[in-house]
């Protein structure tokens, strides 16, 4: 018999082990899109963050992303037509910087079909409201919800340009958030938007500045924090 405290060590041993984006020593799509100027050069420079006492959302995120593929490779394309020739965590090249490396990610869905790509989100109800509503009410601010949802977008524009480049062509985009918190199907939703191939090309321009100021030694603390980057307020 083993006692509490040894069953509570032991689950969470196995939910903090390692994964393969743990793993990941250069930057993808989910940092470049980072608005947060301070925490992407972090990235660039190869400087390991501390865990987050917040972690255990990271972690459900996962499994919920495993789940998903798990039913996507058991899917029947009678049932499911919209599956054929689509692309599960494929990997793709988003390109080059001159004394870091090739840069490259896995997108979570792309619908070759239906030039459509699907990226993943795990929320909560109430993050899912303000969503929502910077979405939907032009009267409603939030500045935390806005610098994740510019994030995200920013983060799926550059899968889209990876996957065009791959000739994989893609023109619509769809974030789909599923509540850690929901019990019904109201707590899944999705933003769909267009793919800008000038957005993308945005994003890969920073990127580019921020690596050469990397590599040019800069003081890190003389970067730009945002006032809205969680990992600045919990300090890490």
């Amino acid at each position: 018999m083993l006692y509490q405290e040894a069953v509570q060590d032991l689950t969470l041993r196995l939910l903090q082990m390692e994964t393969k984006r743990d793993q990941q020593k250069k930057v993808g799509a989910s940092q470049i899109s980072d608005p947060c100027t301070y925490h992407l050069a972090k990235a660039l420079s190869g400087q390991k963050e501390t865990q987050s006492k917040y972690w255990l959302g990271g972690k459900i995120g996962t499994a919920t992303h495993l789940f998903i593929e798990d039913s996507i490779a058991r899917a029947d394309l009678a049932d499911f037509p919209e599956l054929e020739d689509c692309r599960v965590e494929q990997k793709i090249v988003l390109g080059e910087l001159d004394g870091y490396g090739t840069i490259s990610s896995k997108p979570d869905l792309a619908l070759v079909k239906n030039n459509h790509l699907i990226d993943w989100k795990t929320s909560t109800r109430d993050k899912s409201r303000k969503f929502q509503r910077v979405l939907d009410d032009q009267t409603y601010s939030s500045k935390e919800a806005e610098y994740t949802l510019n994030k995200y977008v920013a983060q799926t524009q550059l899968y889209a340009w990876g996957l065009n480049n791959a000739g994989i062509p893609i023109d619509g985009i769809s974030l789909v958030f599923i509540n850690r918190d929901g019990s019904s199907s109201a707590d899944v939703w999705n933003y769909t938007f267009e793919y800008s191939e000038e957005l993308a090309l945005a994003v890969w321009t920073r990127l580019e500045q921020i690596w050469q100021n990397v590599k040019n030694g800069i003081d890190f603390e003389t970067l730009e924090k945002n006032e809205h980057c969680f990992k600045c307020a919990v300090g890490i």
